[in-house]
């Protein structure tokens, strides 16, 4: 028996769920994309300065419209599909990336105890010439032998997916966490200092591993469908073909039943998937980003000249009277689990110290504007009104009302609250906080995703649980669209 056509059984099994976890991160991927399906060579990110657009929306220029009117629907292919089903695509993001970069470091620590990375990392220049020759002789049909080692230009294929796609991958997706790039603004510096060049770089990847996949069958299965039968599934040519052929179609139907199952089920209660997925991500999240502090500063150059409005504002009768008198009737209530309750008109708090910061605002949906905030620190709350040791969150009541009657809120752990880039702004690029943006008063947490900085805020809740509060999933658009509670990555 030839040796060298023998696969350890652990490298097979290794490649199947390599297999399994990109077709998941490649369809969740999609359903990302689509949620703002617009990419970008910089951070100011205009409605019209992408370079690459997906879907048909065009945003009106005479009324106003938020950034989730640009979602798109992406199609059954997605994970899970249909439209603002972003927080769903996350989780299935999440879990499996930590799959795939589980099973990648397990493959590479086989490699190199077993010195069979050097059949993948070339030695000699000349392997580029061989692999140009190899690629000629595929293109014009003239299909070189499989033999017992990788030719040129596999090698070079596989060496480049292995060392250079894959770290890509996690680099351009770690470099979308606003945690991270808060604490380490210098780590975006690998892209130009732009997070959305990490955004259109982590696309081409995912465009790039789609085509290796679909190039990497088509020639495997296609061109050696005998011997690559029986390598992929039982690791050598010296074996049943009938037996692999039989596994290999067993393992086909399975992962495109396992897909359809995933949509069936993450569709049918997403709250479910929700709950069981981030349970199974979040302990990372929270290890590796959960403690990390804002350390922004940006300056008044950096400023974008455009910043998407997301969610439009209050239409209840109680915001709009406060509104038509220049919010000089609206008190901040601060109370629950403190020693201190607080009720404070904005001339209160404006009269408090003042902080100003010039920060990057990153949405979920994944577009990004810079601008300056001015506000009362929210530590400085926290000295005031003295919460009780037992208070482990801090819950933002707003105006908002949804259709159904429901209330927007987002929660918060006191801890946050110490960062030193937590504020409640009341301006915007040294103006009053526009009405669009969270008049009077909205928070500013600069390590999270936008959806957790809660705007047009009425009252400030300290709590020992947020399970009283909505469907108890610590904020509106956790209970809503399903997002996850962390917002750090």
């Amino acid at each position: 028996m030839n040796e060298a056509l023998i696969l350890p059984i652990i490298i097979v099994i290794l490649h199947l769920i390599n297999l399994f976890c990109l077709v998941l991160l490649i369809r969740s991927g999609i359903q990302i994309l689509f949620d703002h399906p617009k990419l970008y060579w910089t951070d100011h990110t205009t409605d019209d300065n992408h370079w690459l657009r997906f879907g048909k929306k065009i945003m009106p220029k005479d009324k106003l419209w938020t950034s989730l009117d640009e979602a798109e629907d992406p199609g059954k292919l997605a994970l899970p599909g249909g439209t603002h089903n972003l927080g769903s695509a996350r989780h299935w993001h999440f879990v499996t990336a930590i799959t795939w970069v589980t099973t990648g470091i397990i493959y590479l620590g086989y490699l190199f105890t077993s010195g069979e990375w050097q059949r993948l990392i070339p030695t000699d220049w000349s392997v580029f010439p061989k692999a140009f020759d190899m690629m000629y002789s595929y293109l014009t049909l003239n299909i070189p032998a499989e033999g017992a080692t990788y030719n040129a230009l596999q090698q070079l294929t596989y060496a480049g997916v292995i060392f250079v796609l894959a770290p890509l991958a996690i680099l351009t997706g770690i470099a979308l966490s606003p945690a991270l790039v808060a604490k380490y603004p210098g780590f975006l510096k690998i892209f130009g200092g732009r997070r959305q060049v990490a955004r259109s770089l982590h696309f081409i990847v995912m465009v790039l591993f789609s085509l290796f996949i679909l190039v990497h069958i088509t020639m495997s299965i296609g061109l050696h469908f005998y011997d690559s039968i029986k390598r992929v599934t039982l690791g050598s040519t010296e074996v049943d073909f009938a037996l692999a052929l039989t596994i290999f179609l067993m393992v086909l139907i399975l992962l495109v039943a396992f897909n359809v199952w995933v949509s069936f089920f993450t569709l049918g209660d997403q709250a479910r998937a929700q709950r069981i997925l981030t349970k199974l991500y979040t302990p990372v999240v929270r290890l590796l980003f959960g403690r990390m502090k804002s350390n922004q500063h940006y300056t008044k150059k950096d400023i974008s000249p455009f910043f998407r409005v997301n969610g439009y504002p209050p239409k209840s009768e109680e915001y709009e009277k406060l509104k038509a008198n220049n919010f000089k009737d609206w008190k901040l209530k601060v109370y629950g689990k403190v020693d201190k309750p607080l009720e404070m008109s904005l001339q209160d708090i404006k009269d408090l110290r003042k902080q100003d910061q010039i920060t990057k605002h990153n949405c979920i949906q994944g577009w990004t504007a810079i601008a300056e905030w001015g506000g009362l620190p929210m530590r400085d709350i926290l000295e005031l009104c003295k919460p009780h040791k037992s208070a482990k969150y801090v819950l933002f009541h707003c105006y908002d009302i949804d259709e159904e009657g429901r209330e927007f809120y987002e929660g918060l752990r006191v801890s946050d609250m110490y960062d030193d880039q937590t504020i409640l702004a009341y301006e915007m690029n040294n103006k009053p906080l526009p009405i669009e943006h969270g008049a009077p008063i909205r928070l500013r947490c600069e390590k999270k995703y936008g959806y957790k900085m809660a705007k047009y805020i009425k009252s400030i809740e300290f709590a020992d649980s947020y399970k009283h509060i909505g469907q108890g999933r610590g904020g509106y658009r956790e209970d809503v669209v399903f997002f996850d509670w962390e917002a750090s990555i």
